[in-house]
């Protein structure tokens, strides 16, 4: 019985797989045989109830005015014997005339009918209630129609269009996240260069009217607070044209040690002048750097071991995007001051081998706890006890982390023996 049951399932999933015009045929086809039978079977039975009225059950009287051929009565008059249900006989032979035209409208409203159920009425259903979900912006469902005929192709082509809305939807949530990103990036980025030239200014506003600052000092101020405006414009023209941290340029060039290390000392010292926090700069052999003045761009007059140290620096030539170097220098050490007591370290040093350039900041602060060394280089993480109105974006040591991969290195963060907290950030400048 199971090979029984297996040709009909075949059967039944052909038909049901039969395109509008071909079911249509056969439902036509089947009602016309459907139709000629009941015909046929009706016309029949009239006949015989018909003849036996008019003969009174007697088939051999009134011969010459009827005879009965092959199952049906045909009357050559319609005179009626005596005592004969004369009623009875119009009514019969009426149904026997009309019977056909009765059962082909009949059937036509009812194969109708079963048509419209068993194969419109199911995916239309399925159709409405999808556009009325899509309309009401859910997409969380699935349209399913098991048949392969037109309406079946249609429930299809609409399950596509509800995951081409999905991805598309997906794809807008991204565009959107990412210029969330940023956005929170170029406000978090902005905040360094800022606070760099507030330092400058305060620089200036404390010592020149003191006449402590050198006419030599104030060109060279005067001519690092041009650098760093022309280099925040620059970031504002390159923020505007690009749509994600991914898309942040990265253009390496051939720079010294040196340049690049009294840049740091630079940012260092103007953040000295502004925030309330000690920061220290300290080279790779744990030196630190001049803390009496302010480093002014160019060569500096140095003596003995210094002097050496300086030209071996200008001789060391790395091939480094100095200005995502210094933006990610700028985020490390927002950070650390939102959470240092009083003193922060940054190192700078230099893998020969390697070819790798290391920058690590360390503050005397509480350091990480478990969550934050697991969640802090994911983008807007904040403390649980962070209050709602802090303007931290929680954004910072992941834009870190997207400039060091562009430059080809890591950023780890970590906690110091001696307690605060300690990131490096690594960027392969050989």
């Amino acid at each position: 019985m199971d090979w029984i049951e297996e040709k009909l399932e075949k059967l039944l999933t052909y038909i049901r797989n039969l395109s509008f015009r071909k079911a249509m045929i056969a439902y036509i086809f089947v009602l016309a045989v459907i139709v000629w039978g009941l015909s046929w079977f009706t016309m029949t039975l009239c006949s015989q109830l018909e003849l036996k009225i008019l003969t009174g059950g007697n088939f051999g009287n009134k011969k010459s005015e009827f005879f009965y051929e092959n199952g049906i009565l045909w009357r050559y008059a319609f005179s009626f014997p005596e005592n004969t249900d004369s009623a009875s006989v119009v009514i019969l032979d009426f149904v026997r005339a009309w019977c056909p035209f009765f059962y082909a409208f009949a059937g036509m409203i009812i194969t109708i009918l079963i048509f419209y159920k068993k194969r419109l009425l199911g995916p239309l259903k399925v159709l409405q209630e999808s556009v009325k979900k899509i309309r009401e912006n859910d997409l969380d469902f699935q349209v399913t129609y098991d048949s392969r005929d037109e309406l079946g192709n249609l429930c299809d082509s609409v399950e596509d269009m509800r995951l081409e809305l999905i991805r598309g939807k997906e794809e807008m949530w991204r565009l959107v996240e990412r210029q969330k990103e940023l956005n929170a990036a170029f406000a978090h980025d902005l905040r360094t260069p800022l606070t760099v030239l507030k330092g400058y200014t305060d620089f200036l506003a404390r010592y020149v009217p003191e006449g402590r600052v050198s006419q030599e000092k104030l060109t060279g101020t005067l001519a690092l607070m041009a650098e760093h405006l022309a280099r925040l414009e620059e970031y504002s023209r390159t923020m505007k044209g690009i749509r994600s941290i991914e898309d942040v340029p990265f253009s390496p060039e051939k720079i010294s040690l040196s340049g690049i290390r009294r840049r740091v000392e630079e940012v260092v010292f103007a953040l000295n002048q502004a925030e309330g926090i000690e920061i220290i700069c300290q080279k790779g052999d744990g030196e630190e750097c001049p803390r009496d003045g302010m480093p002014i761009s160019g060569e500096k007059k140095l003596k003995g071991d210094d002097s050496v140290k300086l030209k071996a620096d200008d001789k060391m030539v790395l091939r480094a995007d100095d200005s995502l170097i210094m933006e990610v220098l700028g985020n490390m050490l927002s950070n650390a001051i939102r959470y240092a007591r009083g003193r922060i370290e940054v190192a700078s040093d230099y893998n020969k081998q390697s070819g790798e350039f290391l920058l690590t900041v360390r503050d005397d602060g509480p350091g990480f706890t478990e969550e934050q060394l697991e969640k802090a280089l994911k983008p807007y993480y904040k403390e649980p006890e962070a209050p709602e109105a802090d303007e931290h974006f929680g954004i910072g040591l992941h834009i870190c982390r997207e400039l060091c991969k562009k430059h080809g290195g890591t950023l780890s963060v970590a906690n110091s023996i001696q307690g605060g907290a300690v990131v490096t950030a690594s960027f392969f400048a050989g």
